[in-house]
C-alpha cells in the first residue's frame, strides 16, 4: 500500500489530469483514428507525470497540472516530429506495437492472414 502512496501522490495525480487533459486538446482522432489518439492520451500523460516528477519540487501540486497540460499537448507534436525524421523506423515501431497489440487481446485476423 505504501508504493501506491508513493507512486500515485497528489501532486502526480495532477500531472496526470493535466496531461490527459492537454492531450484530449490536441490530438485529432479524424486524422490519426481512435487507437491512436488513445496511444497519444497515454502518452501524454505519461510524459506529464515524468516530465513534473523530475523537474518540479512535491509541495506545488497545482503546478503540476499546470505544466501537465503544455507536456500532454507536446506529446502529439514529438511523435509527429519524429514521423517526419524518420519514416521507415516509424512505420517499423508502429507495426511491432500493433502486432504485440493484436496478439495481446487475441485478435484473430492477424492468424488468418
Amino acid at each position: 500500500m505504501e508504493f501506491l502512496k508513493d507512486a500515485f501522490s497528489v501532486c502526480i495525480l495532477f500531472a496526470l489530469v493535466g496531461g490527459l487533459a492537454g492531450s484530449l486538446l490536441v490530438t485529432d482522432y479524424k486524422r490519426y483514428g481512435w487507437f491512436m489518439t488513445i496511444l497519444f492520451v497515454l502518452l501524454g500523460m505519461i510524459f506529464a507525470a515524468a516530465i513534473t516528477d523530475y523537474f518540479f519540487p512535491q509541495n506545488h501540486p497545482w503546478l503540476f497540472a499546470g505544466v501537465g497540460v503544455f507536456a500532454g499537448m507536446s506529446t502529439t507534436s514529438f511523435l509527429d516530429a519524429f514521423k517526419a525524421a524518420a519514416p521507415k523506423l516509424a512505420q517499423r515501431i508502429m507495426n511491432i506495437v500493433s502486432k504485440k497489440a493484436e496478439e495481446f487481446i487475441g485478435s484473430d485476423k492477424s492468424k488468418k492472414d
